[in-house]
Formats: structure tokens, C-alpha cells, sequence
């Protein structure tokens, strides 16, 4: 695993403490607040610039300045992989069919591991990590709760309901899945930190975020939230009671689902849903068997153009555009993060996302294996839930781009900063 450390700034005489811990306050607040204005990410600008990038671009400012400040060795865990991916890309972009959307994505990507390093840095202590990790759960259950209003008071300002995705709901992503994917991850954080501290009170704050979830109607967020919440378990069995009973809970696991794949006809499932009464039933489970297949001939043409294509990809966002061209018979882009990062960004950029994808894994069973420092135990009682967050996402990002989502590189950030400053 390679990490990139340093200091940042060129003043070398010493703030006075009192400064110090001021600027460390402010850093602490607007990140705390991008994080809680996540999903605050609808377009307001040019290259896609959303609310919550405002929001992210003070709070790196503010941390910067901090970090000067208090002469804080700055740690970049992900810039190989992170670096890989953009050189990538940029080789892509110089040959592709659309070099300005591929300098756009490339921006964005950068934006992207500023905010990630941001976060990773200021959760040096422990008590900023609380904060922060508070300002999700607590944020989350909010706009969570404004859903489920929205939908009793039928109000599509609220829900996020648009005329071309029907019953399903999307908060202020604009995408019924990204939706689905923060309400899943947001799950996985009030597990991890379990806040609220009440047992009864984070119980019920994970109803109006399953609720969402179904709301959306997004299939791949369910299957993440299914996958993220099994994979926890079976770490959360291992680091209690050891290894033998982790693997008697995967092998129950493993069993079930071959009985339920023998015993279940899916299809029937399918069937019924497309007939229910229910909207969000309809567009959701009822339209899987089109959103699959659609999967399957996105994903067979994306691995066509990397074949007749050049090695060096042909830049971000061009896979529609190569599509069209070619008169395929879906026209769409790469709706996954690994043939996307094939087709668009070439050999180079996908090594980099193997290393990412690599650097994660290796990460997140380091904070579960080895365990926490009293101080990060206290704020995360449960890691596992983290790896389970991460275990969804990764799948999801088989079918859905998820590595251009604000709140995923936010999950990536929690884990390093855990491996970082967190372990025992």
C-alpha cells in the first residue's frame, strides 16, 4: 500500500496555540457541514458544480489553512491509484470523440480526492471524526425524514420525483440510485458509529432510510444494503467470537441463498411486481428483468469498444457517444465502474482502479483485524459496519458508476482516516 505524506505551506514560525485550535474549530464546522449537505448535489454551475462542492471547496480551504497553521503532515492515501485513473483519462481524452467532457470528468476527479484527503486529515483526533461522522448520521436521518414527508404530502420538491423516472424518488441527487446508494451508506454509518447512542432511537432512525431506499426503487441499492449489512455481520461474528463461528455464519449464509435460488422463481416474483398496485413497486422490482438485461448488453458493448478501441481508452464520458457512432442497439453509458474504467480511462486508468479497489480492501480488514485505539473505538464500536459499506458499494459499482459520487469518496475517506490515525 503506498501513501503519500507531507507537510503543506511555506511558514515556518509557530501559530499561536490559541489560533491554532481556532482554525482546527473552523475546519472541524464546514466540513462537518459538506458532509451533513451531501445530498445537496444537483447542478447550479458550470462542470456539473453542485451546492455541496461550495460547501466542499470552503471546507478544503479552511483545512489547508489549518494544516499550515499547526505544520500537519499531510497524508494522501489514495494518490497512486488516484493518480493512475486521471493520467489515465487524460491519455483517453486526447484521442477520444469528447475531450472537453473528458477535462470536465478529470476536474471533477480531482475535486473529488481534495475533499477525500480533507476529510482524512482533519479526522486525525478523534473527537473531529465524531463530529463528522455525526453530522452524516444525524443529517441523513434528517433528509431522510423530509422524504417521508414529502411523500405523505405528495410534495416532488421534497422527494425528488421526476416525470421521467415516475414514482421513484431522489431526493436532490437527481438519480433514484445515488440516492439509494447515500441512504445505504448512511445506514452503515449509524450502524458503525451508533449514534444516535440510544438503542431505540437508532432503531428508529433506520426506518425512514430503508423506507427511501424501497422508495427509490433502485434494485442495486437494496442488493448493496443486503450484501453491505451480511458482510458486516460476518466481521462483526469474527472480531467477537473469532474466525470458526465467522465461517459457520458465512457457510448458513451461503446455504440459504442456494435454497432460496432453487426454491425462488424469480421470474414469478417479477411478473407479480409489474402487475402491482403500488407505483414504487412497479418501477422498482417490477422493471428488474429490463434493467438487467439492459446491464448485460451495456456492459457486452463496452467490452467491444475496449476490443476495436485503442489501449489508451478513449476519455471519460465517451462511451455514449462511442456507442451512437457505432449504431449499437443500446446507447447509454458504461453503467459500471470497471468497464468504464476500461473503455474510457484504458489499461493505465483501470490499474488504478485495481490498486483503489486494493488499497480499500487492504485498509478496511486492517481496522477490523487489528482493532482501534480506545479514543476511535469509542467513536466507531462497530468497523464492520464501515467494511460492510464498502463491500456494498463495490458491488454496486458493477452495475452503476458510483466512483463519481460525493458521499462514496466520503465512505473512502472514513475508512483511511481510521487506518491512519485510528489503529491500535
Amino acid at each position: 500500500m503506498i501513501e503519500f505524506a507531507g507537510r503543506i505551506g511555506v511558514d515556518r514560525s509557530a501559530a499561536p496555540a490559541v489560533v491554532v485550535v481556532e482554525r482546527e474549530r473552523l475546519a472541524v464546522g464546514l466540513t462537518a457541514l459538506a458532509v451533513a449537505a451531501l445530498p445537496l448535489a444537483f447542478s447550479i454551475g458550470p462542470a456539473n458544480i453542485a451546492p455541496v462542492d461550495l460547501a466542499a471547496i470552503a471546507a478544503i480551504i479552511a483545512v489547508l489553512v489549518w494544516a499550515n497553521l499547526a505544520r500537519h503532515r499531510w497524508r494522501l492515501p489514495y494518490v497512486l491509484p488516484v493518480a493512475l485513473m486521471i493520467v489515465g483519462g487524460a491519455f483517453g481524452a486526447l484521442v477520444g470523440p469528447v475531450p472537453s467532457l473528458g477535462v470536465t470528468a478529470i476536474t471533477q476527479d480531482m475535486l473529488l480526492f481534495a475533499w477525500c484527503s480533507t476529510v482524512v486529515n482533519i479526522s486525525y483526533r478523534a473527537g473531529n471524526f465524531r463530529t463528522l461522522a455525526a453530522a452524516w448520521a444525524y443529517g441523513s436521518i434528517g433528509w431522510a425524514s423530509l422524504v417521508v414527508v414529502g411523500v405523505v404530502i405528495g410534495s416532488p420538491l421534497l422527494t425528488g420525483k421526476t416525470a421521467t423516472e415516475g414514482s421513484r424518488i431522489a431526493l436532490t441527487f437527481g438519480d433514484p440510485n445515488v440516492a439509494a446508494y447515500y441512504f445505504f451508506i448512511s445506514i452503515m454509518v449509524i450502524w458503525a458509529t451508533m449514534q444516535p447512542r440510544r438503542h431505540w432511537l437508532r432503531w428508529a432512525a433506520y426506518c425512514p432510510l430503508v423506507v427511501c431506499i424501497v422508495l427509490t426503487g433502485s434494485n442495486s441499492g437494496a442488493l448493496a444494503l443486503i450484501m453491505g449489512a451480511t458482510a458486516a455481520c460476518v466481521l462483526g461474528v469474527y472480531a467477537r467470537a473469532g474466525a470458526i463461528p465467522a465461517i459457520a455464519v458465512t457457510a448458513c449464509v451461503v446455504l440459504a441463498a442456494g435454497v432460496a435460488a432453487v426454491k425462488v422463481n424469480p421470474a414469478t416474483i417479477q411478473t407479480a411486481a409489474r402487475g402491482s398496485h403500488y407505483a414504487f413497486i412497479r418501477d422498482g422490482l417490477g422493471r428488474s428483468v429490463q434493467t438487467g438485461d439492459d446491464h448485460k448488453l451495456i456492459v457486452k458493448e463496452g467490452l467491444r469498444l475496449f476490443v476495436i478501441g485503442p489501449l489508451s481508452g478513449e476519455g471519460p464520458v465517451s462511451t455514449k457517444t462511442r456507442l451512437r457512432a457505432e449504431n449499437a442497439p443500446r446507447v447509454k453509458e458504461a453503467h459500471s465502474d470497471y468497464v468504464a474504467a476500461l473503455t474510457e480511462r484504458g489499461v493505465i486508468g483501470f490499474t488504478g482502479l485495481l490498486i483503489l479497489v486494493a488499497s480499500l480492501g487492504f485498509r478496511a480488514l486492517s481496522v477490523t483485524s487489528r482493532g482501534l485505539s480506545d479514543d476511535f473505538a469509542a467513536v466507531v464500536p462497530r468497523p464492520n459496519a464501515l467494511v460492510g459499506a464498502l463491500a456494498g458499494t463495490l458491488a454496486a459499482g458493477v452495475v452503476y458508476e458510483v466512483l463519481h459520487v460525493r458521499h462514496v469518496w466520503t465512505l473512502f475517506a472514513m475508512i483511511a482516516a481510521l487506518s491512519i490515525w485510528g489503529r491500535r
